[in-house]
């Protein structure tokens, strides 16, 4: 996405409750990923399904998040950062309800995958809103705050879908999300403001854009860390889809502890993200990245 500087807040303009609003847009995915990770066995069970297909609901999301990705940024641009972003939401708020209402595994499937897709356009657009909004250091200061509602609602989701679980049944999960897409929605309709004026958008120009990544995908450098996420997220993932069926099925946890289990995850991420802020400025960020891949790998 092109950078904007038409549009810029000053440090005054820089409230909690702006902050609160944008950090529960930025919440939207990682609450859709991981509040019904409990409610994964008892779908398969519900829906008569075998437990890989319902793992690959997971896979469809993220799937779906992956491609939005490629075509929010590119569409903003042209046409607004409001409109992309609420019709994102709009879109993650229907497929949430068939998600609720599904009574065979693939609706959930295909709902899942347009979710992810709508879900990215929250995901992408936020930063660019972000950056137009404030100049370099409210801009990093802001991002900071947004990136921990996006570690805390990980950690929180689990233990949240958990309880949903115990006490109504796995669609209230998705009912939930479908309520925070309305409220998400209302946020940005009256405190979100348009960022990026008319006549600061560029014609939508698709090849362009294809361009622009076929020549990413040409540059070894950057082939390189695509495989190193790729190589983390493999990890991370394999975890996710089928982290919740060896626990509540093969050791008989349930569904509550489930998420106090799972948070244990997210509180090793914290302290390793702590550790590599203070050892990076020493030991280099290709030092560091060689060793997190190493223990990844053992």
């Amino acid at each position: 996405m092109s950078p904007s500087s038409a549009v810029t807040a000053s440090p005054a303009q820089l409230s909690w409750l702006l902050i609160l609003v944008l950090g529960a847009i930025a919440a939207l995915t990682p609450l859709a990923i991981d509040m019904y990770l409990p409610a994964m066995p008892a779908i398969a069970a519900d829906l008569n399904a075998p437990s890989s297909t319902v793992k690959s609901t997971l896979v469809a999301y993220t799937a779906g998040f992956a491609i939005g990705q490629l075509f929010h940024g590119p569409i903003s641009d042209s046409y607004g950062r409001k409109p992309v972003m609420l019709g994102g939401v709009a879109l993650f708020f229907i497929c949430a309800v068939v998600s609720a209402m599904a009574q065979d595994i693939d609706v959930l499937m295909i709902a899942r995958t347009t979710q992810g897709f709508a879900g990215a356009a929250a995901a992408v657009i936020i930063q660019a809103l972000v950056r137009d909004m404030f100049e370099r250091e409210e801009f990093a200061r802001t991002m900071s705050f947004i990136t921990l509602v996006m570690t805390i609602a990980p950690l929180a989701a689990p233990m949240i879908g958990g309880y949903l679980l115990t006490w109504f049944d796995w669609r209230a999960i998705f009912w939930v999300l479908a309520g925070w897409a309305c409220f998400v929605t209302l946020c940005i309709m009256f405190r979100i403001p348009e960022t990026l004026p008319r006549e600061n958008r560029p014609p939508m120009r698709i090849g362009a854009s294809l361009r622009n990544y076929a020549r990413m995908l040409k540059t070894p450098f950057a082939v390189g860390m695509i495989f190193c996420s790729g190589f983390s997220f493999a990890g991370m993932f394999s975890f996710l889809t089928a982290g919740s069926f060896v626990y509540i099925d093969y050791y008989g946890v349930s569904a509550q502890m489930f998420g106090y289990l799972f948070a244990l995850n997210i509180v090793c991420l914290i302290v390793m993200t702590f550790i590599n802020g203070r050892l990076v400025r020493k030991m280099g960020s290709h030092w560091m990245l060689r060793l997190g891949l190493s223990i990844q790998l053992v």
